[in-house]
């Protein structure tokens, strides 16, 4: 049976972690001969490779937002071409037509375990990112709530914040689950409003207005015990 595969492109540091990080039987990044392919099940049913593409860029989409939850200087991948695996091995690409030096760094996804003697032995269980993506297909309001906090703008920060107030009831119960304090997301969305209502003289910033990068600070940690009771 022929099988799909979309070719990616990004930067090879956001690429290479991929084919340990993203192991899950339905979706999953391989490496071949320096470039990085995305594998799902999900192609199978697909008879055509715009088909594919269209599926891929979903997935793509669900993979950008839960990398850059889990890594903020993710700079995103996209998808190349796709490319038809005949039952012989031949490959068919289809292509769909339409300087600044940045060092980064990454955790190690590798877990190591201490024995009683101490000795180490690498382990390997489900990566974080593999649990995020499959919440994440789980639950599109979680995927909704992820590409908002990757835009990292005043205003998707908010969006991401009313997205999970929406799912959960309210403030009032973000509040009672303890995953924020009240003070704090009241100094966020009034810090928040005069940037998203930019042409309205009606909102005013707090006296101590909260910073971006506290922002999406504030908005990870709701993010994250949101999405823990949801496991």
């Amino acid at each position: 049976m022929p099988k799909w595969l979309v070719r990616l492109k990004g930067e090879r540091f956001d690429l290479e972690d991929f084919p340990k990080l993203l192991r899950l039987s339905k979706v999953k990044i391989v490496e071949e001969d320096g470039s990085f392919y995305l594998e799902s099940s999900e192609f199978n049913s697909l008879t055509s490779a715009e088909e594919v593409r269209e599926r891929g860029r979903e997935l793509i989409k669900l993979i950008n937002g839960v990398t850059k939850f889990n890594r903020d200087n993710f700079l995103g991948i996209s998808e190349d071409a796709v490319i038809r695996v005949e039952d012989d091995g031949k490959r068919h690409g289809y292509l769909f037509l339409g300087s600044t030096v940045k060092i980064r760094t990454k955790v190690s996804a590798q877990l190591t375990a201490i024995a009683a003697d101490g000795s180490e032995k690498g382990i390997t269980q489900p990566s974080a990112l593999e649990s995020l993506f499959e919440v994440a297909q789980k639950h599109n309001v979680v995927t909704k709530a992820l590409s908002f906090y990757r835009d990292g703008t005043w205003n998707s920060l908010y969006k991401a914040y009313e997205t999970i107030k929406g799912d959960v009831g309210g403030k009032h119960q973000i509040i009672k689950n303890g995953w924020v304090v009240n003070s704090d997301i009241n100094r966020f969305t009034q810090t928040a409003q005069p940037y998203r209502h930019a042409a309205s003289k009606k909102y005013k910033p707090p006296a101590q207005p909260t910073t971006l990068l506290e922002a999406r600070a504030l908005i990870k940690t709701i993010i994250s015990r949101w999405i823990s009771s949801k496991t």
